[in-house]
């Protein structure tokens, strides 16, 4: 779908599958499935008669309604800002030609199928005098963007993360800011520091992670350009990335 589509689109979710397994299950959506990244809401307003408990705001600022609510694994519990990975099937669409690319025509969807949501770790910035203590073993970013924002969610920092790991389960992320700095921009940038603890786990296989951080606070005042975030990394040692806003 196309991110110039800006009307509300409503959607009924005929089958809504959790898998809250590890990220290094990564699912290849192929060409009938969709997959986006979204933001779970409990308090976008909708009109009477339309309210659900929860909605997916995707980072292209489209708004998905699950009606079929009883579809859903009884354990879940929508948590407000939660961040997650939606794969998802479009049914009764139409398309329409604009020059030799068919794009859906929103206006005549009926419904999608969920196939697939997975939740993201969502955290804050830790703020500390002593980052160090928070982890300095090794992760090898692959990607690192600003996402989110539209329709009343937060601004979000994703990263995706490969990781050396036998249990991945027992590593630990700590995006942190170190008090002990006497300024925290460099050539206005906000200054950041990720620590990765892998708690003696052996060096195994190769895992993917991925994690949201919203952006609020100092690191988004009036004047600061991005971020600078400073990562002790598996193929090139001690490296600094820089992300502009």
């Amino acid at each position: 779908m196309k991110r110039t589509t800006k009307l509300t689109l409503l959607f009924t979710a005929a089958a809504l599958i959790m898998t809250l397994g590890s990220c290094s299950k990564w699912l290849n959506p192929g060409e009938e499935t969709k997959v986006v990244w979204a933001t779970i809401s409990t308090t976008y307003g909708m009109p009477p008669g339309e309210e659900y408990p929860f909605y997916f705001i995707t980072d292209d600022s489209l708004l998905y309604c699950p009606m079929n609510h009883t579809s859903i694994d009884d354990d879940f519990e929508p948590v407000d800002g939660q961040r997650l990975i939606l794969y998802y099937k479009f049914k009764e669409t139409t398309t329409q030609e604009e020059g030799e690319e068919e794009t859906l025509n929103p206006g005549d969807i009926k419904h999608i199928d969920i196939v697939q949501m997975q939740l993201v770790d969502t955290k804050e910035f830790y703020y500390t005098y002593e980052p160090d203590t928070l982890g300095t073993d090794r992760v090898e970013p692959q990607y690192l963007w600003f996402a989110g924002g539209g329709l009343g969610t937060k601004r979000y920092l994703n990263l995706q993360l490969s990781i050396q790991a036998y249990n991945p389960e027992k590593h630990s992320f700590v995006m942190a800011y170190n008090l002990s700095r006497e300024t925290p921009l460099e050539d206005g940038y906000y200054c950041l520091e990720l620590h990765h603890q892998a708690k003696d786990d052996p060096l195994y296989n190769n895992y993917n992670t991925l994690i949201s951080y919203p952006l609020e606070g100092p690191c988004v005042e009036e004047g600061v350009k991005g971020l600078k975030i400073t990562v002790n990394t598996i193929n090139q040692g001690i490296k600094v990335y820089t992300l502009d806003y």
